[in-house]
């Protein structure tokens, strides 16, 4: 049997995932919120439960599909819609025994749910931490996308540091003798140095050249410590009391997880970023908790993901992608649509195909935060 909760039902939502003995902060009604306030469509939450107990949790963003520039040529009846992962996030399910049996049967309630929904298609970002791509086998198209990194904070503050690549451990050093200074900032302080943070985030994003959805705003960090209290946090680096360097870090459950990183581009040369996430591995580390995941680099072994290796050569973890198509005859018209609409055949690897960017298929780069980058969706 399964429920059905939507984003405006709270209360029902921690109920359900308080059930679970499994934590993780991308399944939090705090963390739904935020997708909303993004814009990127309504969270849903799937609770599904078995004869003998089995519970697992599914979120999701439904996003309509009517209101694509090519959906009148498609010709359909009634609303669509397809699904995606908690945005900037990851997905799939939570479970806390995650058997084969029990997934499977899970997996089964829910694509009939997603057929009687009008659901077109379901792309999921599966959580590296979770490993819940396993027993999927079958059931939707799974592929490798790229490398994430965790640190192991069950190990003492010395075996930490000897993973550490040499440079790593020089740059700590530096840090320390150039007297940076770190200090985690959660509830009234962190709001008290969110315009500098953003200052420096938008920054970083100009260098980068991001997409404008990357770009956030203030009112989102706002948003996110409203909604995450003291769960929220930013690790930040200062000189002489200025902040130079920072890192927004959410926790639930026994992990700590990179959100959003920014940095001043004239002070790098003092070694803020690695100090930085050494302290906070820490800091993590102090307050209990068992892994600090860093997240992937933005395409493959990049310098990005080099840069986060580093702390932990042996601490490679896959993230994994799920495509299904739940209304295949759908999906054809759409994408048949979009191709007319676009005057161009559809040839990339974008998933689902009808909300391909014209001229430019393919997969979209994102900044550095949770996921490391943005696949398809």
């Amino acid at each position: 049997m399964h429920e059905i909760i939507s984003f405006s039902e709270p209360e029902r939502w921690a109920s359900a995932y308080a059930q679970l003995s499994l934590k993780d902060v991308y399944y939090l009604h705090a963390y739904a919120e935020l997708c909303r306030c993004m814009g990127d469509g309504d969270p849903f939450l799937f609770a599904y439960s078995d004869r003998v107990g089995n519970r697992v949790c599914y979120a999701f963003i439904r996003r309509p599909i009517r209101g694509l520039p090519f959906f009148g040529d498609a010709r359909l009846e009634g609303d669509w819609y397809d699904i995606i992962s908690p945005t900037y996030g990851y997905g799939g399910p939570l479970c806390a025994e995650p058997r084969e049996l029990v997934l499977r049967a899970f997996r089964a309630e829910f694509e009939a749910y997603c057929r009687g929904a009008n659901i077109v298609s379901e792309f999921v970002r599966f959580h590296p931490l979770l490993g819940n791509h396993r027993h999927l086998g079958g059931t939707m198209d799974i592929t490798f996308d790229r490398e994430t990194v965790f640190m192991d904070l069950s190990l003492t503050e010395e075996e930490l540091l000897d993973r550490y690549h040499a440079n790593h451990q020089r740059n700590i050093r530096k840090a320390l003798k150039n007297g940076l200074e770190f200090r985690v900032l959660a509830g009234p302080e962190a709001l008290e140095h969110l315009e500098v943070f953003y200052r420096l985030y938008r920054a970083t994003m100009d260098k980068l050249q991001a997409l404008p959805y990357f770009y956030f705003s203030t009112q989102y960090l706002e948003r996110l410590f409203a909604c995450f209290g003291s769960s929220a946090l930013l690790g930040a680096v200062f000189l002489d009391g200025r902040m130079i360097s920072a890192a927004l870090c959410l926790r639930e459950g026994d992990a700590l997880v990179y959100h959003l990183g920014a940095s001043e581009e004239a002070s790098l040369h003092l070694g803020p970023n690695v100090f930085q996430f050494h302290q906070l591995a820490l800091w993590a580390r102090r307050a209990g908790l068992r892994t600090f995941h860093l997240g992937g680099g933005h395409r493959g072994r990049d310098s990005l993901f080099q840069f986060k290796h580093r702390f932990n050569p042996e601490g490679t973890l896959a993230l994994n992608l799920g495509r299904k198509i739940h209304q295949p005859a759908v999906y054809a018209r759409l994408v048949e649509s979009w191709s007319r609409y676009h005057a161009q055949e559809f040839t990339g690897a974008f998933f689902p195909a009808y909300r391909a960017p014209p001229a430019a298929i393919g997969s979209i780069t994102a900044p550095a935060g949770s996921c490391g980058g943005s696949c398809s969706a």
